[in-house]
């Protein structure tokens, strides 16, 4: 139950509201000052590239069109790298009502400048493209001029400098107005979710196929017809079985051609140096081992690398790794049913597509700066599946490994769960994360698409962290972490979450909030959501919003919200879960006020959150009885 209510701290939370009042009155736009000029796009607030996309673009000396929007009710310029970003961004719904409208919208300009388009259609140019308003410009659309991340719009403020490049390039001219009608496919989250099925059917295909590795026949029986491991590889025919009999075997081995290394009972002991078995030929298996004596370097020198890549650094570091079991550029590779004792990493896989690692278990460094990965998959898609990830740094750690897998997978006291940097469109899903240092699941360098489903992380510093765009949130379970979830990523769907027991429910850190937040359920958390600055967040979508444990009517009465919005960053509001207090002055007069006013004027507002429909019940009945069953259990023990 709440504290009874005393006068001490209805005199509190009023000083709060007023003080609120007095801020919000003060705060205001001028929008009759002039047109203001463009800005260098460094010092806009980006959107719409991913950082892997960024990175090509400048290693390629790929000229990608931009945006930049000035917005009569927000104090930040807002800069879009791609026109099919900007012009989704300015027909969204509710979109002005955030920002208000646009007081000018700035575009690249190409004209008078010599821009080429590559035999791949890329954008290049002596000198980087002046601005033009977008209302004067015209624009080259539907030929083969692309950026990294798609088709190209290039737009022209003379209209025959984009005749003559529609005629050496490709493509027909259109206007501002015209451009805006277009629908840009952009692979919103609504449509992650519904790739959600397909891309575990996916995940199953793959994994049936790593499997036939099993099903070889046996040529080569260690002891019996070669002395050691790596003589019995060696005298092995091409997808056949080599079988290491129960015992121990001190040697390191490489396999160089399609077969199935199988030791059910056997323990591989690589010495304590380097890595223990080297994959280099596609469709190879390795299953049924215990693997030790792995050497205890983390990362490799990238000063030795020839690689002209722009993400070799991180390739060279990270995939030299010593490891149980590393796989380069081998496709089809299955690690299953081993055991891995590793100051180092587990598995390493560097561009193995269609790679399988499964019932693995890796016990790494009890402390994770000792140690590294559990494993670690770069440059090609892979699924991790129904295996045990216990200390070290990192339990899966992904580079740009578009299209991957981490499913049903329980990870224990490590830095991060799943940590996925430039790795766009994968599945991470019901995993479960317990005592992780930072994170459950992280997302880092602005990936697309990713869909983050049915994970429960207990115990740790923080439940899913995402960057990025366009992903599915749904279907998580977070208790007792100091931040359950951040929004970072845009225009994401966070849907059907349970976020119990938390310091933080969810953090809104997006500087240019478009996400949608919907169904989810915050109970029990000391703040449900915290705002930082930017326009208001309204997580409401279709009528339907998020329950919040706590939230009271304006009557007095002690039933939940039924008609009336409920923000979690309210100085009031915030405290309805946690004293009567709250509950008497919200329905003063002056709150009141500043609540209706609070949602309708753009420029009125300080990193607010505003739910409009919030929910009477939880969304998610059956894992909040579950929840707080668990609680009371472990109360009454």
């Amino acid at each position: 139950m709440r504290p009874a209510l005393t006068t001490v701290q209805v005199f509190a939370l009023l000083a709060v509201v007023l003080s609120t009042l007095v801020f919000a009155a003060s705060f205001a736009v001028d929008t009759t000052s002039a047109r203001p000029e463009p800005v260098a796009f460094d010092n806009t607030v980006q959107r719409g590239v991913t950082a892997a996309d960024e990175q090509i673009a400048r290693n390629r000396s790929i000229s990608v069109p931009r945006a930049q929007v000035f917005y009569s009710q927000y104090r930040y310029v807002v800069g879009y790298v791609g026109l099919s970003q900007a012009v989704t961004a300015l027909t969204e719904p509710g979109h002005e009502q955030q920002f208000g409208y646009p007081l000018v919208v700035y575009v690249s300009d190409y004209s008078d400048r010599p821009v080429r388009c590559g035999d791949d259609g890329s954008l290049r140019t002596a000198t980087p493209p002046d601005w033009v308003e977008a209302n004067q410009a015209h624009y080259v659309v539907d030929g083969p001029a692309r950026v990294p991340s798609g088709p190209a719009v290039v737009p022209f403020a003379d209209r025959d400098d984009a005749a003559a490049f529609a005629e050496t390039c490709g493509g027909r001219i259109i206007d501002w107005e015209t451009l805006k009608t277009r629908s840009f496919d952009l692979k919103q989250a609504a449509a992650v979710r519904k790739q959600v099925g397909p891309r575990r059917s996916n995940a199953d295909a793959t994994v049936q196929a790593a499997r036939e590795r099993r099903n070889r026949p046996v040529s080569v029986e260690v002891g019996t017809d070669a002395p050691t491991v790596q003589a019995a590889v060696d005298a092995a025919p091409p997808n056949t079985t080599v079988v290491v009999p129960a015992g121990t075997y001190d040697e390191q081995v490489t396999i160089d051609k399609p077969l199935t290394l199988s030791g059910p009972g056997a323990t591989l002991d690589g010495g304590g140096s380097g890595t223990v078995v080297t994959v280099t030929a596609d469709r190879v298996g390795v299953t049924g081992f215990e693997i030790t004596g792995i050497g205890n370097t983390t990362v490799g020198d990238p000063t030795q690398s020839n690689d002209s890549a722009w993400d070799a650094t991180v390739t060279t570091a990270y995939g030299n790794s010593d490891a149980a079991v590393t796989g380069r550029n081998a496709s089809g590779l299955y690690v299953a049913n081993i055991t891995v004792e590793t100051p180092a990493s587990g598995v390493v896989l560097r561009r193995t597509p269609g790679a399988v690692v499964e019932n693995v278990t890796v016990n790494g460094t009890a402390d994770w700066q000792d140690g590294f990965m559990g494993v670690i998959g770069m440059h090609g898609p892979i699924v991790v599946q129904d295996s045990v990830f216990n200390g070290g740094r990192d339990g899966v750690y992904l580079h740009r490994a578009d299209g991957t897998a981490v499913r049903n997978n329980t990870f224990r006291d490590n830095r991060f769960g799943v940590h996925l940097m430039y790795t766009s469109r994968s599945l991470v899903a019901d995993n479960v994360a317990r005592g992780q240092e930072y994170a459950g699941v992280v997302v880092m360098t602005n990936p697309v698409a990713n869909a983050i489903v049915g994970n429960d992380v207990r115990h740790s510093g923080s439940g899913v962290m995402l960057a990025g765009s366009r992903s599915y949130i749904a279907h998580n379970v977070v208790v007792d972490t100091d931040q359950a979830m951040s929004t970072n990523a845009d225009r994401s769907l966070y849907e059907h979450n349970v976020l119990y027991g938390n310091d933080i429910g969810v953090r809104a850190s997006t500087v240019v909030p478009s996400n949608i937040v919907t169904e989810n359920d915050f109970i029990a958390n000391d703040r449900h959501a915290v705002s930082g600055p930017g326009p208001l967040r309204v997580y409401t979508h279709d009528g339907r919003g998020n329950y919040w444990s706590g939230a009271y009517d304006l009557t007095g009465g002690t039933g939940p919200v039924l008609a009336q919005s409920y923000s979690p960053t309210d100085s009031v509001d915030r405290r309805l879960h946690q004293t009567d207090a709250a509950v008497v002055l919200r329905a003063a007069p002056s709150v009141r006020g500043l609540r209706a006013l609070r949602g309708t004027t753009p420029g009125f507002r300080r990193g607010s959150i505003v739910d409009r429909a919030p929910l009477t019940d939880p969304a998610n009945p059956g894992a909040v009885r579950h929840l707080r069953n668990e609680t009371s259990m472990e109360e009454a023990a």
